[in-house]
């Protein structure tokens, strides 16, 4: 499978120790045989829609056969790619629906239109969204309406403990990677 990070506001590149866990999946992705595109991304202060969208659609060729794992500001550019583009699937790690109030957030355009909830589904093979009840820069609220918003066939949430805003590694996200694997190696062999 091919795989691309995108990362959260000011969290860019791909050192693991500026770079909460990217550096880390990107390690383990290609380990296990998958294709990882792990890179700086521009605007990485603010993010914004404006560029984000382009980037991953036209520089790093985002299609039907690629997974985006977006966190923070990264699961907002995933949550609004799949309203204009089909792709393989999504895992969103510590998504939001506002920008909680914040000029910095709300600057990146992520929020100056209303969600298209149905178009996300129904752009994805999958979705797969991960949140920790104790993230205190995103509260649980949030994630909790947006999996309310994607609840369906193709989505799964998992709401989790003690992993803050997931600033590192965790072994959840593996094993969703390789949940999804081995359901598209067994559709790849029928």
């Amino acid at each position: 499978m091919r795989f691309i990070i995108a990362p959260g506001n000011g969290g860019c590149g791909r050192s693991t120790a500026s770079t909460n866990w990217y550096g880390w999946l990107d390690e383990e992705l290609k380990k296990k045989g998958h294709e990882s595109v792990c890179v700086n991304w521009p605007d990485p202060d603010v993010c914004h829609q404006s560029n984000w969208i382009p980037f991953v659609r036209d520089e790093l060729k985002a299609d039907e056969q690629t997974v985006v794992v977006g966190h923070s500001t990264g699961a907002l550019l995933a949550m609004r790619l799949l309203e204009v583009h089909k792709i393989r699937g999504v895992i969103l790690v510590a998504a939001a629906h506002t920008d909680l109030g914040d000029a910095g957030e709300r600057a990146s355009g992520y929020f100056d239109t209303e969600w298209d909830w149905e178009a996300q589904r129904a752009n994805a093979g999958f979705i797969h969204q991960f949140h920790s009840a104790d993230d205190h820069l995103i509260p649980v609220r949030e994630a909790r309406f947006v999996a309310e918003r994607l609840a369906g066939d193709n989505h799964t949430y998992e709401e989790l403990d003690g992993h803050s805003h997931f600033f590192g590694p965790f072994q959840p996200l593996l094993d969703a990677v390789d949940k999804y694997a081995a359901q598209y190696a067994a559709l790849a062999e029928e």
